[in-house]
């Protein structure tokens, strides 16, 4: 009995701890990501240049979220690359702090970008090593809620902060949040953070295609999620762009309500994370590109303030869905020793979609415009949603992971 309540007290901490490196490490990513495009336009870059900049960070933070994944499963401890994330993002932040000159800067953002990705997905692996599999959605739900939070606070200080201080100031903001994040992971401890089962060598090295031993069902997840994500990124670029000129709410009131839905995602994020341990997370994940495929089609409707609100309402229930459910389902779909990958791959479906979105959703709008973009959007997630549901028609079996077996 007292080692029970002993390691529910252990797993709430740990819950907390790597919950608020969530809300910092997002606090900074919510003032380096608006907030380095914005630094470079005033500087006098052109735009072919700054997207090529973002474009490579892009790619290099998809090949490490990737690489330091699989590296976390096989060597050290997932501790050690949450601190070489949040160490590898403070000096690379300090160093562009004071960097003016624009090959040099582009190296040390695109290495910053390749170092600093080991921290979050390898901290999501370490947070389901953690989580009892009955409340991993819960927990996974605060997690990102977390990081909402950090998020929704810092985005609308960065371009305050880039007009009024530049950016030096933006960067080593950036480097003191990263800072803190690393000094909160350092708190965890190396003993404590490692609870998770050994693997066994000799069942590592008689497959030598990593990457097939996540199966099937993940990849369903993974091809319906960077869907997901290209949806999610012409939210946050094209659907402002959309109601700012061509519904004419303006720029101040399209800003305003991305702003609103991030708030509505803090306890949906709970809510649907804590749901999903309950009926299942292929269910909630199912809703949530659902709920997507809905906001496309809504959009495709607005003409005034209204309709855009609810839109955006509705697209905090499907963050809320989305992102603590698919979370824990991507971490029980593989065994627990390629958890560090899964989590890893299933982090740079994000960098995936910020490569594909700017091409085709941006022709796309072009050539047919957004109204039927939008109804394309939407219809093509109806079509992911499928194939998801029949890529992952079952929950996982709850023995892959040891603290799976937990209660």
């Amino acid at each position: 009995m007292s080692s029970t309540a002993g390691r529910k007290s252990q797993d709430a901490r740990s819950l907390a701890i790597i919950s608020a490196y969530s809300l910092i490490s997002q606090a900074a990513l919510g003032l380096s990501y608006p907030g380095t495009p914005l630094y470079l336009f005033h500087e006098g870059w052109s735009e072919g240049l700054i997207n090529a900049v973002l474009a490579s960070s892009a790619v290099a933070g998809l090949l490490g979220q990737v690489a330091w994944g699989y590296l976390s499963d096989r060597t050290l401890t997932k501790p050690a690359f949450v601190e070489i994330g949040c160490a590898g993002n403070f000096v690379g932040y300090l160093l562009l702090a004071g960097i003016k000159d624009p090959i040099a800067f582009a190296s040390v953002y695109t290495a910053t970008g390749f170092v600093g990705s080991a921290s979050f997905p390898v901290a999501m692996a370490l947070l389901a090593d953690f989580s009892p599999k009955g409340s991993r959605g819960r927990s996974m739900g605060v997690f990102w809620s977390a990081a909402s939070v950090g998020w929704a606070s810092s985005v609308a200080f960065t371009g305050w902060i880039v007009e009024n201080l530049g950016g030096s100031y933006l960067f080593l903001f950036c480097a003191l949040l990263d800072l803190a994040s690393l000094l909160v992971v350092l708190s965890l401890g190396r003993k404590k953070a490692r609870r998770v089962v050994e693997s066994d060598p000799r069942r590592a090295s008689t497959r030598a295609f990593p990457l097939r031993r996540l199966g099937g069902p993940f990849f369903a997840l993974f091809l319906a999620t960077v869907a997901f994500f290209v949806l999610d990124y012409a939210k946050n670029v094209y659907v402002p762009l959309y109601y700012s000129y061509e519904v004419g709410l303006g720029a101040t009131l399209a800003t305003l309500l991305l702003s609103f839905t991030s708030w509505i995602e803090v306890p949906a994020t709970v809510l649907f994370g804590s749901l999903s341990d309950r009926i299942g997370r292929v269910k909630v994940v199912l809703a949530s590109y659902l709920l997507c495929a809905l906001f496309m089609f809504t959009n495709a409707a607005v003409g005034g303030l209204e309709l855009a609100v609810l839109a955006m309402g509705i697209y905090g229930l499907v963050w809320g869905a989305f992102s603590g459910a698919s979370s824990a389902l991507a971490s029980e779909l593989v065994a627990e020793d390629s958890r560090g990958l899964a989590m890893g791959l299933y982090n740079s479906s994000y960098s995936f979609a910020a490569i594909i979105a700017p091409v085709l959703v941006g022709s796309t709008i072009q050539i047919i415009g957004y109204r039927l973009s939008f109804l394309a959007m939407g219809s093509a997630m109806l079509l992911f949603s499928t194939a998801f549901r029949f890529g992952v028609r079952r929950p996982p079996k709850a023995g892959y992971a040891a603290s799976d077996q937990e209660t």
